[in-house]
């Protein structure tokens, strides 16, 4: 895989929507049977992805939302786009 860059942006890939039910969220392709279970982080991620932030801007968000996990919050968007990736769900923007 190619490495990201932070000013990267991404689109939601539109045949995949997200349901969430109590405190779970699962994205699934509306024409397929696949689903992925995201935890709170990957959601977050997919749905800034849908408003058309970087990766950047998706990490300063979180860092300053919770400033506590600011050491792992940069691995953890990477790696959730990453997944989204490779599922499909997100459609690697220009950079």
């Amino acid at each position: 895989m190619v490495p990201m860059k932070y000013s990267q942006k991404f689109t939601l890939n539109p045949a995949f929507e997200s349901e969430k039910f109590d405190n779970e969220i699962l994205l699934y392709a509306v024409a397929g049977s696949s689903g992925v279970y995201l935890n709170e982080t990957a959601h977050v991620v997919w749905q800034m992805c849908g408003e058309e932030k970087s990766i950047e801007e998706i990490i300063t968000f979180l860092e300053g939302a919770y400033p506590l996990q600011k050491g792992v919050i940069r691995r953890d968007v990477v790696a959730a786009v990453e997944a989204l990736l490779e599922t499909g769900a997100l459609i690697s923007g220009n950079d």
